[in-house]
């Protein structure tokens, strides 16, 4: 497994762990957990195990066989010793001797020589002696001769020469057999092997190092830092509730290199055969399927192969700060003490006393400076490190090596290394860490999984008392322990109708391991483990070799035991890639806030991204194309600078002040570390769902996070990205010190990728953040009904029905979502007939909060006004909210339905179109009857609003910070269009699909299709977004789904509201300001707790003091204790958790 320098940990890259993880306490939700990652694929136990040995075996000294990723050599490493040998091991290759030339052809080339020069040289005297005869004196007959002689002599000279040349040629070629063999065949079996190649020293390199090592600017170790910080931080005990790496310096004394030397490849290479070129890889042991070409062009193009042994030696130091200073150091900070509560700083000083280890290197070489790109480093072995620990406490005893710390800085030492170990290794890209770029252009992963969870039949009742079943369906890799969806629970249903689509992630590890996309259905229960009812799994690789090709399957349930678990699951399933950008659309790139005048101005170009390839440059002058809405879109939080925490008045100083001092400190100073600064943490949510937060960096000005995630958006025409840095305090909820609100259709205007720095705002905190937002489209086109929020407001103006079987005009009319508990009342007037129609005129709109949208419905109940609630429903209308398009206001007809035995919750819990068609019920069709339609003016307005104040957060402290945040961001206005479509399209734009989109081997691309779905498509045709939805369903429709009609059944043997809020809100209060002139009592009280709450959430007022935050806090956390316990025992699926750093 390869990683990347800077690479963030996330749920795919988890942080490495020192120790083993402690048992929990017995929790049914945590059982189901571990027995869900019982059930996992036998190869996946037989993979952990086999860490979890190579985790012991990393033992000093100890010997592994394992394959250089290198050179894809099957070769024995071993761990440094416990006392190793530091002695350089160099040698010279100019102190062998040459391999012995070829003397036999040497003797050819000689003879031949030799021989035509003899041949020549006679033919010439005997023309020159005939010539002579012609001539009767001495003399003249001699001077026939001479031409001979001459000629003879340029022969000679010649094959002196040629002889000569021929011994040079094959000494110098000797001499590169030396070089390029660079040792000796010690075994005598013809060939130099790598543990007979000569480790040369490196005296030329170390003089250079000398030269460097105290110049070297440490913040090149920042991820390097970063990743140690995190190692340490996931692994301390409880009583260690934060670690910081506070400072790293290299000293003045230098690291050295005891020997280095060339290395060939096991495999020959780039001979242009194909088959070779995966053999190479997979010598690697690397799938050739599973490598992308830029990938495989940097592992298998021009390369260098080299192994360098290094040794490092400290200096001896005495007590003087200055001699400890010389060598390697860490500044280490343990906040201990008990979390939230009370805790106090140890400052340990680190110091690096030895290291000794073997790395080997391969090196990309390219065309362009600095003619080396891609480095993939991995360690011959774990190296052997050695460190000293001193305490900078007081009170502390000033001793060295403590035991516990120093056991644990060095396991932590121990196991970052071990992550690069063979067959580990780490990726370097050389041209990007020379030319200082840190931007992301292209996201990890490759494309996403459009999955559509139709249905489940013919399950086993799971109860003890075999009565009922409650299932729901998870999807997850079959190597991966959590859960990526969880579709809802229907409760006693063994035939349950879900109609959910969820959309995964899929990058190229997933790939490489040869991931399967798992359905995994179980059966909820209440007080004890939920039990898994079967699975099934399809090849992702299968998936993304028919890319673009939706598949209808009902596939069997496999037994995750021996028992045998009858039923089947029906869904829908494609792989679709990334499209590249579009050419037509490319910009210059600059910031568009920026006016036309300074724009080209050069003190305000931004410094842009440095692009290495064709594709990164067109991402960063390409806006995202607006033809295809949907894609992946990677938020990373870089950094902060200039953090602190704002100060109102006197609060630092205390007392009344002198006469004529400032109001308030300008801060121009700023330390970056010391008391009074913030433990920042940053918390990412797109669209108001949170979906990751980092961890904590304790008190710092500066906080480095390099920390981000990759999610799937629906429209990023509509979408915004919210993140917000909070600060950890002790004895006190964790306040907001600011907010940065992002409109991804404001910041993708010229570029599909940004990077700036924005202010802080609408908090406790002053700094400003970099932040970095990156769209890829992929080539997946969902139905306009699908391209909405899973947050927001739902409200219904008028309800009107059309029966004949039933009188409904005495009903009243509840609305209530299956997500939600409060239920609302249209109307307490009597209903009136309007021709054929009973119609129900509120005052006003009634307004739902809705989460979990896409798994929700709407219930319209008709109930008796004297009848109690378990018997009093007449009929019951249900519209499911997946089937409505966002901010699309018109009526809305579905059917009206009536229980014959009065129970409706298959109705409520089962998904039934908007038209009646229960054409997908295996079971209790004959129990319900269609009596009417019922008829909604409605409207979705997309986002969180006023009325989700009860659906924010769990309780307590949780559920005060959520409705904080809202609140911030809609005093700042940044709530003033969520959920608007705000990106327009050129009207000479037309969609261009490159190579990766058009179809195969001469094929056409496929021609678009509706929706044929359980849904129909969105049942509200009138204004709103499905303006432009509609037009592009009409003209390019969708490629996400299939017919039912294609279905593949495969055997057991295959196996804010809108401005119409704020304008009521408004108008409200003016009526308020009318009565009288002047506000009653009432609303003076109003006034004056709305201003106490604003006071207070800047902490002012009576907040300012510590006491009542505190207070404030023993409160939140009591509520949350209640509403843990409550929902312990409450029925829940098995839901993916908040993605986070730690």
């Amino acid at each position: 497994m390869a990683h990347k320098l800077s690479e963030p940990y996330s749920g795919k890259n988890p942080v490495p762990n020192i120790a083993t993880k402690l048992t929990s306490l017995v929790n049914p939700e945590k059982a189901t957990e571990a027995k869900a990652q019982q059930l996992q694929d036998q190869s996946v136990r037989r993979e952990e195990k086999q860490t979890e040995k190579n985790a012991r075996r990393l033992a000093k000294g100890h010997a592994m066989h394992v394959t250089d990723p290198t050179t894809g050599e099957e070769l024995d490493i071993r761990n440094a010793d416990e006392e190793p040998d530091v002695r350089p091991k160099g040698d010279n290759v100019l102190h062998q001797d040459f391999p012995p030339p070829d003397w036999k052809k040497h003797r050819d080339k000689v003879l031949s020589v030799t021989n035509s020069t003899v041949a020549y040289t006679c033919a010439a005297f005997v023309i020159c002696f005939v010539l002579s005869n012609a001539f009767s004196t001495f003399p003249a007959r001699t001077a026939c001769l001479v031409p001979a002689a001459l000629f003879a002599y340029c022969l000679f000279f010649r094959a002196n020469k040629a002889a000569e040349a021929d011994f040079e040629q094959r000494v110098w070629h000797a001499e590169r057999m030396r070089g390029l063999a660079a040792g000796s065949d010690v075994d005598g079996d013809g060939k130099v092997t790598d543990e007979e190649r000569t480790r040369e020293s490196a005296e030329w390199a170390n003089t250079i190092i000398r030269g460097l090592w105290p110049i070297l600017n440490t913040d090149l170790f920042g991820s390097l830092v970063d990743m140690l910080e995190d190692i340490m931080q996931s692994s301390v005990p409880t009583f260690i509730h934060s670690v910081r790496i506070a400072d790293l310096g290299l000293g003045s004394n230098a690291g050295r290199i005891t020997s280095i030397r060339s290395l060939p490849d096991d495999t020959t290479r780039d001979t242009g055969d194909p088959s070779e070129g995966e053999d190479s890889l997979a010598a690697m042991g690397i799938s050739a399927e599973s490598v992308s070409p830029d990938d495989r062009e940097a592992l298998d193009g021009d390369h260098v192969n080299l192994e360098v042994s290094f040794a490092y030696q400290g200096l001896p130091s005495g007590q003087s700060a200055e001699s400890k200073a010389r060598n390697i150091h860490l500044l280490v900070e343990f906040f201990l003490g008990l979390k939230g509560v009370y805790g106090f700083r140890v400052p340990v000083w680190v110091e690096v006393t030895g290291i000794v280890g073997t790395a080997r290197a391969r090196l990309q070489l390219i065309l362009n400076p600095p003619f080396v790109k891609t480095t993939l480093v991995t360690l011959m072995g774990l190296p052997r490190i050695t460190i000293s620990v001193i305490p900078l406490n007081r009170v502390l005893p000033n001793v060295m090596d403590l035991p516990f710390i120093s056991g644990f800085i060095s396991s932590a030492l121990d196991t970052a290394a071990a992550e690069y170990v063979a067959p580990k290794s780490l990726t370097l890209d050389l041209q990007r860490l020379i030319s200082g770029d840190d931007i992301k252009k292209d996201t990890e992963a490759i494309g996403v999984l459009v999955v559509h969870i139709h249905r489940a039949t013919g399950m086993k009742k799971m109860d003890t008392t075999g009565s009922s079943a409650d299932p729901y369906v998870t999807l997850t890799f079959s190597r991966l322990e959590k859960p990526l969806y969880s579709t809802r629970i229907i409760k006693n249903d063994c035939n349950p109708v879900f109609e959910e689509t969820a959309v995964l992630v899929v990058d190229v590890n997933t790939v490489k391991l040869r991931e399967r996309l798992s359905f995994q259905l179980w059966d909820s229960d209440r007080m004890s483990v939920d039990d898994m009812m079967g699975f099934a799994e399809i090849d992702i690789v299968d998936l993304i070799r028919e890319r673009g090709k939706p598949t209808r399957r009902v596939s069997p349930l496999s037994s995750p035991d021996s028992q045998d678990r009858p039923g089947s699951i029906e869904y829908t399933v494609a792989y679709y890639g990334k499209v590249p950008p579009n050419k037509s659309l490319a910009t210059d790139g600059s910031d568009p806030s920026l006016p036309d005048d300074l724009r080209n101005q050069p003190e305000f170009k931004e410094a842009r991204a440095v692009a290495l390839n064709d594709l990164e440059a067109a991402i960063l002058v390409t806006p995202p194309d607006p033809e295809w809405p949907s894609g992946i879109l990677s938020v990373q939080v870089h950094e902060i600078r200039d953090l602190a925490v704002k100060t109102m008045g006197k609060e630092r100083r205390g007392g009344k002040g002198r006469e004529g001092e400032k109001g308030q400190d300008e801060g121009e100073e700023t330390a970056e570390e010391g008391e009074g600064l913030p433990s920042s943490y940053c918390t990412i949510s797109l669209n108001d769902e949170l979906v990751y937060e980092t961890r904590v960096k304790p008190i710092t000005s500066s906080p480095m996070f390099n920390a981000g995630t990759e999610r799937f958006v629906r429209d990023w025409r509509k979408a915004h990205v919210t993140v917000t840095v909070k600060d950890s305090r002790m004895r006190e909820n964790d306040v907001v010190l600011g907010t940065v609100f992002l409109k991804l259709s404001e910041a993708f205007v010229n570029a599909s990728q940004v990077t700036r720095c924005y202010s802080l705002e609408k908090g406790l905190g002053t700094g400003r953040i970099r932040i970095s937002l990156l769209f890829r489209p992929v080539d997946a086109k969902l139905p306009p009904n699908l391209l909405g929020f899973d947050t927001g407001t739902l409200e219904v103006r008028d309800v009107s029905v059309r029966s004949d079987l039933e009188d409904l005009s005495k009903c009243e009319v509840r609305l209530k979502t299956t997500t939600a508990e409060a239920e609302e009342k249209v109307s307490r007037k009597t209903a009136e007939r309007r021709g054929d129609q009973i119609v129900w005129s509120p005052d006003g709109p009634t307004k739902l909060p809705v989460r979990q949208r896409y798994a929700s419905a709407l219930l319209v109940s008709f109930r008796d006004k004297s009848a109690f609630k378990s018997s009093g429903r007449k009929a019951l209308g249900v519209l499911w909210l997946r089937d409505i398009v966002d901010r699309a206001e018109g009526p809305v007809e579905l059917s009206l339905w009536r229980a014959k035995d009065g129970d409706y919750s298959r109705l409520k819990l089962n998904y039934v179109p908007p038209n009646g068609d229960l054409a997908y019920w295996d079971s209790d069709k004959e129990k319900v009857e269609r009596i009417g339609s019922v008829s909604l003016d409605l409207v979705f307005w997309p986002g969180v609003s006023e009325k989700h104040h009860e659906m924010l957060g769990d309780a307590g402290a949780k559920k005060r910070a959520a409705w904080d945040e809202y609140h911030r961001q809609k005093d700042a206005g940044f709530r003033d269009a969520i959920g608007e479509l705000s990106a327009q399209v050129p009207e000479d734009h037309q969609a261009s699909e490159s190579h990766e989109t058009q179809a195969r081997d001469g094929q056409q691309q496929r021609p678009g299709r509706t929706d044929e779905t359980l849904t129909g498509g969105p049942v509200n045709t009138q204004e709103g977004d499905n303006e432009d939805a509609g037009q592009d369903e009409v003209a390019h429709g969708t490629n996400t789904t299939v017919s039912a009609d294609d279905v593949e059944v495969e055997s057991q043997a295959d196996t804010k509201l809108g401005e119409e809020i704020d304008s009521s809100d408004e108008g409200a209060s003016q009526a308020d300001a009318k009565r009288g002139g002047k506000r009653g009592v009432v609303g003076k009280i109003k006034g004056w707790r709305q201003h106490e709450k604003e006071l207070h959430r800047d902490h002012r007022g009576i907040m300012q003091a510590k006491p009542a935050r505190t207070v404030e806090w023993l409160k939140d956390n009591v509520e949350e204790g209640a509403h843990a316990v409550k929902e312990r025992f409450r029925m829940k699926a098995r839901e993916p958790d908040v993605e986070t750093e730690v």
